[in-house]
């Protein structure tokens, strides 16, 4: 059986390894912040590794709080690929951490015992909240947390056994060395080596699903307003509609142009004119329900398909979303600044010669009709008037 020193260098090479490619990888990939953390907690672990080997002279004690630090800092990279952002005072917390680890391991530093059951029992704990991060995140692919689980599950069983076996089996309740607990420690080592790599292997795969859902969401989403671009809402929307067809559901569509925004532009500049557009999306979005589609069309047009939805429906949001847009004050640069949308409206007939570019034909004439009728009111594609400006009609 290999000895306690062996075991420690493979094990702290293998960290470097995993340390160096997750360094590269983080480099290659800066919009990820979460591999940063996971390299940091990785350099933590090897430096524990690196004051274990060299103790005596150096104090066992301080290695154990290195290590045990690690899993501090790969839970907090952990919360920030769920929250997909820096979270703060990391560094305040990591500190009071360190301290209280090194407060606790310098008084059991007279018991290796102890101070192996205290280093096991925060890693099983640390195992379970970091396999719990990830599973409140919605990755969308079922395997990768469950290889999470297992990956950090069998760690976390690894060093329940070991918290265990310290605790109640006498032969280890004596023991001064690693070296009198080699059984219990071989494992721990060899353990701690395949879990490295397939720790850092599931960094990096995290990593390319990140990036490849930013890509997905760059090629779907209008950079402006994070709404439906062109393109992704055409593909949507073609769904919709054939699912509504088969099924002989009702479904509208809402054409929306903001008023007069060209004079925005001129009179208050472009990006008070950006403003109003994310402003405008915003208001949108707390209008319309999950299943709805939201799109901004282009310039200051926007469109929003509405499935399941007959005339009389789509008029009441309509409504809704006009008459609560113009009660909106924004306030710009230049001072408080309040606009008005005028929206066209059209229903699918479910002719099988429909399609939605016809669809939005008929609601682009409607809008015309509310531009031409003085703004501030939808227009069906019938012809109808559904509303007008408050206080038109005495």
């Amino acid at each position: 059986m290999l000895d306690i020193k062996t075991l420690m260098l493979v094990l702290a090479l293998a960290t470097v390894v995993s340390v160096v490619g997750l360094l590269i990888a983080s480099l290659l990939n800066r919009q990820v912040l979460a591999i940063r953390y996971w390299a940091a907690g990785l350099a933590c672990f090897f430096t524990g590794l690196f004051l274990q080997v060299a103790s005596p002279p150096l104090p066992l004690w301080l290695s154990a709080v290195a290590i045990t630090q690690a899993y501090f800092v790969i839970w907090w990279g952990t919360r920030c690929y769920r929250f997909s952002q820096r979270l703060p005072r990391f560094w305040l917390v990591m500190m009071l951490i360190g301290l209280a680890q090194g407060l606790t391991f310098f008084i059991l530093s007279d018991s290796l015992r102890w101070s192996i059951v205290f280093h096991s029992s925060v890693a099983v704990v640390m195992c379970g909240l970091t396999i719990r991060e990830l599973w409140k995140l919605n990755l969308g692919q079922p395997l990768l947390p469950l290889f999470w689980t297992l990956l950090w599950g069998v760690h976390g069983l690894v060093y329940l056994r070991r918290t265990l076996l310290y605790l109640f089996d006498s032969h280890y309740s004596q023991v001064t060395s690693f070296e009198q607990a080699i059984e219990i420690e071989a494992l721990n080592y060899l353990e701690g080596t395949v879990f490295l790599y397939g720790f850092s292997l599931m960094c990096v795969i995290l990593t390319t699903l990140r990036l490849q859902q930013a890509l997905r969401r760059q090629a779907t989403r209008d950079p402006l307003t994070d709404l439906l671009n062109r393109r992704a809402f055409e593909e949507a929307a073609l769904n919709a509609l054939a699912l509504g067809r088969r099924g002989q559901r009702p479904l509208t569509l809402l054409l929306m142009d903001l008023d007069k925004f060209k004079s925005i532009n001129d009179q208050h500049g472009h990006k008070t004119g950006d403003q109003v557009l994310g402003a405008f999306a915003e208001h949108l979005h707390a209008h319309a329900r999950t299943a709805d589609l939201i799109c901004r069309f282009g310039g200051e047009e926007f469109v929003v398909l509405l499935p399941d939805t007959d005339r009389d429906q789509a008029q009441s949001m309509a409504e809704r979303i006009r008459r609560s847009w113009a009660e909106v004050v924004l306030d710009t640069p230049n001072g408080p600044l309040a606009t008005t949308v005028s929206i066209g409206l059209a229903q699918t007939c479910h002719d099988p010669a429909e399609t939605l570019y016809s669809l939005l034909e008929q609601a682009d004439q409607a809008l015309y009709r509310a531009k031409q009728n003085g703004r501030n009111r939808t227009e069906q594609a019938d012809g109808l008037r559904l509303s007008a400006l408050e206080g038109a009609i005495v």
